[in-house]
């Protein structure tokens, strides 16, 4: 071999040192948090609570119930009934549904109550539970959504027990009612409101660390595993994008980093899968709320995106740093020529 040492032999000791520094960033990076209490019912990006329909007392044919937006609204149906009145909290009618489509009473106390999460603006003296309906179209369909204060906690704190043991679930509210009027029959739908235990994030960005900690080294160590660089940008660029929630912005950052990724599977560039890593890797790191609640909005459930911003993160950092051990090992000395 004419004198010539192997690199990876003359380079190992550099080798270890430029990957115990890559850990220690990934490490840093993904340094678990304590896992956070938010209310987040409230028709925004997350959610601790279960609000579910569980039933009706009553005749209710001809309507269904559900609960939508992770809890913050309650949408009805009307299928077959002529006519539903949704009642106010004082008994007032509040909503009505008939063939000509949804009507809103504005001299409902509710109408004014429900602006807001907390209730917070004060109805006018004009809306009272005896002041005759003043009904107003708000659609031509057959169906309603709406924010009802008998289907959520009425607090962005939660309940003293949940706040002393957050990983324990609890029921909140077992069997709340919103009353209907169905073609003149009184009924309820039921609805359950739970508060379940945010995930461990702490345990989940340990997995993530530990696995980005033997991709890493895989990359490092294996010419094999590095020439397929292109795929792995890939696969964790459409992973960010099944991650992203329902944010349009973040959506469209995610697509333009599947557009890099597949730009590079194509060329087989490595600086595109490079770039394409970055900016996966800024996206997820953006969305680690993903590991703080239960529920989260977005095309798939909240425990998919979780795995979707795993397999995102676990790859883009393992690209990214792998290219740093790159840049910081030492380069190999040709070995010097015999003079003539």
């Amino acid at each position: 071999m004419n004198g010539e040492v192997p690199p990876l032999r003359d380079n190992f000791r550099g080798m270890k040192r430029s990957i115990a520094g890559a850990l220690l960033i990934a490490f840093v990076l993904f340094s678990p948090a304590r896992p956070a209490l938010a209310h987040g019912g409230d028709g925004g990006a997350n959610s601790d609570y279960e609000v579910v329909v569980t039933g009706y007392s009553g005749d209710a044919t001809g309507v269904v119930v559900r609960s939508v937006d992770l809890g913050s609204r309650i949408e009805l149906e009307r299928t077959t009934a002529k006519e539903v009145i949704v009642t106010g909290y004082s008994a007032e009618p509040y909503l009505r549904l008939d063939s000509k489509g949804v009507w809103e009473n504005f001299n409902s106390p509710a109408h004014y109550l429900n602006l807001d999460r907390f209730a917070s603006k004060t109805p006018p003296e004009s809306a009272s539970a005896d002041a005759t309906p003043d009904w107003r179209l708000m659609s031509s369909g057959t169906s309603v959504r709406w924010h009802d204060h008998r289907t959520h906690w009425m607090s962005s704190t939660p309940r003293e027990d949940v706040v002393a043991q957050p990983d324990v679930e609890r029921v909140i509210f077992p069997a709340n009612k919103v009353d209907l009027s169905i073609d003149g029959r009184e009924a309820s739908a039921i609805v359950k409101v739970t508060w379940l235990p945010p995930p461990n994030k702490t345990g989940w960005l340990m997995a993530i660390s530990v696995l980005a900690a033997l991709l890493i080294v895989g990359l490092v160590l294996s010419e094999r595993l590095r020439r397929m660089v292109p795929v792995l940008a890939a696969i964790g660029a459409l992973a960010a994008l099944v991650g992203q929630g329902s944010s349009s912005v973040r959506m469209l950052l995610a697509t333009a980093a599947v557009l890099i990724a597949a730009a590079a599977l194509r060329s087989s560039r490595a600086q595109l899968s490079l770039v394409a890593a970055v900016g996966v890797a800024a996206l997820s790191v953006a969305r680690l709320e993903v590991f703080e609640h239960e529920f989260i909005q977005g095309v798939v459930a909240g425990g998919g995106q979780r795995i979707a911003i795993s397999v995102a993160l676990i790859i883009s950092s393992s690209i990214v740093f792998a290219q740093i051990v790159a840049w910081l090992s030492p380069k190999p000395v040709p070995a010097a020529q015999p003079a003539e």
